[in-house]
């Protein structure tokens, strides 16, 4: 997920326009255009058996500082919503589906530096069962297999440091485990900040209201999964 930075009104052009090249060329997995939508064939396996719900097993030892306090908000927030998906922390003797990771400083500026106006803060890839790496809607599409696993970057010194910001950048990134696009944009299940909020949403996120999933995700998982 990335920030927008915006410093000046004069600079909305330039900034729309940096954005537009390279900002969102990652995680878009789902789809519509208005009242159509289509979905691709990448599904995650595991259900759990008693609920019927989809079943995230996350390792979350690599994470550090507020990334690590707010997991757990994030974790349940997805967890006790309407949406049929359990993200569950593993234990010892448990493999986990997905990790979650506080990159190295290194790691970081190397991978995802800045832009003039942005600032990325977390980064999701999917692996499918043949371990494709499915980091964009063109190979998610190429990819006729099931999800096999997630690993989740998040920046180790964002700009903005705000429980807000931690814990939506967490609930924002377990949708892509999901396979849920942005829904800022119009061609991936556009949402309307006032009367449909999206947390897959930049322009949601820039509002700072909620970080816990709202209506609009929860049925583009239903929808996605057959529920």
């Amino acid at each position: 997920m990335k920030k927008k930075l915006i410093f000046s009104l004069t600079f909305f052009l330039l900034f729309a326009f940096i954005t537009s090249t390279y900002s969102f060329a990652h995680e878009m997995y789902f789809t519509g255009s208005g009242s159509t939508v289509s979905t691709i064939k990448l599904r995650w396996i595991p259900k759990n058996s008693s609920t019927g719900r989809l079943k995230v097993l996350i390792d979350k030892q690599s994470l550090s500082g507020s990334w690590s306090t707010y997991y757990e908000d994030a974790r349940s927030a997805w967890h006790s919503s309407a949406a049929p998906a359990e993200f569950v922390t593993v234990t010892t003797g448990t493999s986990p589906n997905t990790y979650m990771v506080t990159a190295s400083q290194q790691y970081w500026d190397t991978m995802y530096p800045d832009g003039t106006f942005t600032e990325t803060l977390g980064v999701t890839e999917l692996y499918d069962t043949n371990s494709y790496v499915i980091n964009s809607y063109a190979s998610a599409s190429a990819s006729t297999k099931q999800l096999k696993g997630a690993n989740i970057y998040l920046n180790p010194s964002p700009n903005s440091a705000s429980a807000f910001t931690y814990r939506f950048t967490m609930t924002h990134e377990m949708g892509h485990i999901l396979a849920l696009g942005h829904s800022h944009l119009a061609q991936y299940s556009p949402a309307n900040t006032s009367t449909d909020p999206s947390i897959m949403s930049y322009d949601y996120f820039s509002l700072g209201k909620s970080y816990l999933p709202q209506n609009h995700e929860v049925n583009d998982v239903k929808t996605m999964y057959g529920y």
